[in-house]
């Protein structure tokens, strides 16, 4: 079981930064009642760049999931909460909740794809199916490009050999073609942009005694120059063709897995009112993203370094906060949102306080760069803002949030609620609890090598932290919502 290391290196930030006396609301917005704004003060564009630069930097490595980056991140992040006057939430004093997941990954150093003695392939040439182990040696080549109509084959047409598929939808390893032409080997030819090198799944799923691996289009097309083959074979067909060859190839790939323990990052900021706070308000956004995939990094800098760095500009309103909130504070940042909304699931299903006594969710996703569509430049939303889910379950919330908005005066949309199960507050609101999520809408670095610090408008994260701190203190006070009939 791997389990998370405390990283010393990270270091905090929060005790370089200090209570901003400028805010920067919309042009319209109210002014701050005075219980609020000595915290509302406290959040500011520069701590937001200051934050978002170390999430979305080279240190963490995008964040993945089950990679070294998400661990380094949420051992950081837990520092600053720290530092901010946070405890740990988890009932044995960590800031952390295990998530168990199952790592499948592709080891690239025992991996490569050889005609003679030239190499064919390259580190990110081998990607996971569903066979774990290792496999190396030295076949004849045969290739198949497949249509959804299979070509009639002999039974163990392809016995003691190399089978390299190449198919015009999705192929499985129990295909017909395979289950009856018998291969020693497969390799599923795919796209070098479609290989998958790891996958972190909660499900241990089902694994194959056939050694398959998928492998890319352009080391697939080596190969066949090198076989004699015409490389347009590996197009995708519109007819079914299988070629056989004389040449052979030496296959070798090794397949890993592992159990692994990512964590939820889980913070408590308790009530100063002792005959309510054990009930207490949530607020969260995910803090992992797609991390390091065939050697590319993936920043995520909007998606979702934005959101968490607006719950930690929020936390620091807490710190600095002369009115405290009267119910408690549960702050968490979650793992594998990209795998799935996995580590807020399992939250809801292992909750660390009761749901019953959760007033409400606030969830922040992608709130760093200004909405931008090829009809609707990133000029016209620098004060827009999707509110996304808010009217589901409790309009009294809802009405909550257009009365805290009153004080940033963001201009809302409302044409995104697809979105409304595809960020972390579903899992809360599948149990019944009342929700919001802050989006900012879709742009052309959406998950994306270029989702990085260029164009992130950091004054609009701090805003957004402005609204749901109100609207956090705001639901503290009023404690649980009625839900719509």
């Amino acid at each position: 079981m791997r389990n998370l290391l405390l990283l010393s290196a990270c270091c905090s930030l929060t005790l370089t930064l200090s209570p901003a006396t400028a805010v920067a609301q919309y042009d319209g917005a109210a002014s701050v009642p005075d219980q609020f704004a000595t915290g509302f003060g406290s959040i500011a564009a520069e701590d937001t760049k200051a934050w978002l630069s170390v999430l979305a930097g080279p240190e963490f490595q995008g964040r993945g999931t089950g990679q070294e980056g998400f661990l380094k991140a949420a051992d950081w992040f837990a520092k600053e909460l720290a530092a901010l006057g946070f405890q740990p939430a988890s009932a044995d004093g960590s800031w952390f909740q295990n998530v168990p997941f199952y790592r499948v990954a592709v080891d690239t150093d025992k991996s490569s794809l050889k005609a003679g003695d030239a190499i064919l392939s390259t580190p990110a040439s081998f990607g996971i199916s569903q066979f774990v182990g290792e496999y190396s040696q030295e076949l004849p080549v045969t290739f198949a490009a497949v249509t959804n109509t299979r070509p009639e084959i002999a039974d163990d047409a392809f016995s003691g050999q190399l089978l390299i598929v190449r198919s015009a939808n999705s192929f499985r390893p129990d295909d017909p073609l395979v289950l009856k032409g018998r291969p020693a080997c497969l390799l599923i030819v795919q796209e070098e942009t479609d290989i998958r090198t790891e996958s972190v799944s909660r499900l241990e799923e089902s694994h194959i005694d056939l050694p398959t691996a998928q492998i890319s289009r352009t080391a697939a097309a080596a190969l066949a120059e090198k076989s004699g083959v015409a490389a347009s074979l590996l197009a995708l067909p519109e007819t079914s063709l299988i070629v056989t060859s004389s040449a052979k190839a030496t296959i070798s790939f090794t397949v890993e897995r592992e159990s692994i323990d990512v964590p939820n990052v889980v913070a408590w900021y308790p009530g100063s009112d002792d005959t309510v706070n054990h009930e207490y308000v949530a607020i969260g956004a995910h803090l992992d993203h797609l991390g390091t995939q065939r050697e590319d990094v993936f920043p995520g800098a909007d998606d979702n370094a934005s959101g968490s760095t607006a719950i930690l500009q929020i936390a620091k309103a807490l710190h600095h906060s002369e009115t405290k909130p009267r119910r408690s504070v549960l702050l968490m940042a979650f793992c594998a949102e990209e795998r799935g909304l996995l580590g807020s699931k399992y939250y809801c299903e292992n909750p660390l306080r009761p749901l019953k006594d959760m007033v409400c969710m606030l969830n922040i996703d992608m709130i760093g760069r200004n909405e931008e569509t090829a009809d609707e430049p990133a000029s016209q939303n620098d004060n827009t803002i999707h509110l996304v889910g808010s009217k589901k379950i409790s309009e009294q919330l809802h009405e909550l949030v257009m009365d805290a908005n009153r004080y940033v005066n963001f201009v809302f949309e409302y044409d995104e609620e697809r979105v409304n199960s595809r960020s972390d507050h579903a899992s809360f609101a599948a149990k019944g609890v009342p929700v919001t999520f802050l989006f900012g809408g879709f742009n052309p670095h959406y998950h994306k090598t270029t989702d990085t610090l260029d164009g992130i408008n950091f004054e609009k994260i701090a805003n957004a932290a402005r609204l749901n701190f109100l609207t956090l203190m705001m639901a503290a006070e009023h404690g649980h919502f009625s839900r719509n009939p």
